[in-house]
């Protein structure tokens, strides 16, 4: 068949071509040999169109309401997602019971009814995978004497996007630990109509895992030789920190270790920079993450406005720290046993605290984030990747094999970076891995791995405890047993009523 690309759906996301050019070359249905003839006639052009794509598409992942909510300020992209994953977890609290990320602390927001926060995701990652598609679409069959070096990296940062794309949506909508028979979620073929087309169904955990994997792989193997501008850009160090992320959910563990260490090489670790508000992208542990800036910043609608406590230069400045939790008091705490737990001679100790008496509308007992904060105005970078996740990894995936010694060492070279105290592990079996999970819990706190790692832990929630601190309502205060259907997302309604290939009875619990 044809493939039919519909340009004009990613106009308003391209940021890199000139309103000419818009107008002459992308406004029209590209076809097969309409691609072929643009690719030997003006190769320039070509991968001019290729790379807005790209750049629209990466772009979405810090954009205001791409997931088409309306103006939510919740919809700002991957870092919103982050923190719903980690609202849902063990060591986040929404103390304040109110706002944005509400139905989420109290699980509503993962059921189908329209309006709830399952809508926002599904909407997020396939309008990523759309993106994706449109690049793929327009270049990925081209013949190889006309495919140069620069289409195959934006090809291969493509395919990378959405395997990404779909390795969140998996974790999100698959059960904490599932068989590979057990349903997956939708993966669109990027030929298809879209408009005219029948719908694609849920197919199997299997058939997403086999997706993933090929593009994250595909894309990692075509970015062999590829030399980024910036960190904003994806690379082959990249692709192997999500191949790395996807083969300890599939438990390959040695291939996880494999590719964290490929990924991690892209990093250093830099005790003197965990102070400064995982604001800046030139922090020597961030491997890949969002330049934000006047033109790009998304304001209150932003990770920074739903996150930072208390910011020392916007406070000492205006007498406040800007945002939903600055101004309203909306704060997102820390759970007091993971408090505990971290030492006091270890830099992260820093991160979390009570009251330092500049908090406002501070609660009784809670533990406030002071570690994201923003010295501008709703400047600072966004964090997607950094390269102590990979140590973490290489540690958890080489105690899972058995290799207790390697996990100890792995784990020894992150802590002592944090901690100057901190010894070699002498632990071993379950001791050592609950040992590292906990750095883990600690080390990526508010980076959107809560709620995920449970999941893949199977862990259970626990809010009701003696010393607790989470708010005692009704609506959101109780423990969740491993395993329950609760911890995975429903379909959206919509997505049911609108797509002729999923049915009520595709829907999970």
């Amino acid at each position: 068949m044809k493939k039919i690309l519909f340009i004009t759906t990613v106009l308003a996301v391209l940021v890199s071509c000139s309103e000419d050019q818009l107008e002459s070359d992308l406004e029209n249905i590209v076809t097969d040999a309409t691609i072929s003839e643009l690719a030997e006639e003006s190769p320039e052009a070509l991968l001019s169109t290729a790379s807005s794509f790209d750049t629209g598409t990466i772009n979405n992942m810090r954009t205001f309401d791409v997931a088409g909510t309306g103006g939510n300020h919740n919809d700002y992209g991957q870092k919103s997602i982050d923190v719903m994953m980690d609202i849902m977890s063990n060591d986040m609290l929404d103390s304040n019971n109110g706002w944005w990320y509400d139905d989420l602390y109290k699980y509503i927001g993962r059921t189908q009814e329209s309006g709830t926060e399952t809508n926002l995701i599904w909407d997020y990652y396939y309008e990523i995978i759309k993106g994706a598609n449109q690049t793929i679409t327009l270049i990925g069959e081209l013949d190889e004497s006309v495919l140069t070096a620069d289409l195959s990296y934006v090809l291969s940062r493509s395919k990378v996007v959405r395997g990404l794309a779909y390795l969140e949506l998996i974790q999100i909508y698959q059960k904490g630990q599932p068989a590979m028979s057990d349903p997956g979620v939708p993966l669109i073929d990027p030929t298809a109509d879209l408009i005219n087309g029948p719908g694609f169904g849920r197919l199997t955990v299997q058939d997403a895992y086999n997706q993933i994997e090929a593009d994250l792989k595909d894309g990692y193997d075509g970015l062999e030789g590829f030399s980024r501008p910036d960190k904003t850009v994806i690379n082959q160090n990249i692709a192997a920190g999500y191949l790395a992320r996807f083969y300890l959910l599939s438990k390959d563990y040695t291939k996880a270790v494999q590719f964290a260490e490929i990924a991690k090489s892209e990093g250093a670790l830099a005790a003197d920079q965990l102070l400064d508000g995982f604001q800046f992208i030139s922090n020597s542990e961030w491997l890949w993450g969002a330049d934000i800036n006047g033109d790009t910043s998304s304001l209150f609608a932003s990770f920074f406005s739903q996150m930072q406590s208390y910011s020392p230069v916007q406070k000492a400045a205006g007498g406040v720290t800007p945002g939903y939790t600055g101004q309203l008091g909306h704060h997102r705490t820390v759970d007091v046993r993971l408090f505990n737990a971290v030492s006091p001679t270890d830099i992260r100790s820093n991160w979390f605290g009570p009251d330092n008496g500049l908090i406002d509308q501070p609660k009784p007992g809670q533990i406030y984030n002071y570690k994201f904060y923003d010295d501008t105005f709703f400047e600072a970078d966004y964090v997607y990747m950094r390269v102590s996740e990979m140590y973490l990894i290489i540690a958890e995936a080489k105690a899972a094999n058995g290799d207790d010694g390697g996990a100890a060492q792995e784990l020894y070279e992150l802590i002592s970076t944090r901690d100057p105290n901190y010894t070699l592990s002498m632990n071993s079996g379950s001791s050592l891995m609950d040992e590292i999970r906990l750095h883990r819990r600690i080390e990526l706190w508010g980076e959107g791995f809560g709620l995920l790692d449970m999941k893949r832990w199977n862990v259970g929630l626990v809010r009701d405890f003696e010393g607790t601190t989470h708010p005692n309502n009704p609506a959101s205060f109780y423990n969740i047993p491993a395993g329950d259907a609760r911890f995975t997302f429903q379909i959206p309604e919509t997505e049911i009523n609108l797509n002729d290939a999923i049915t009520p009875a595709d829907q999970n619990q």
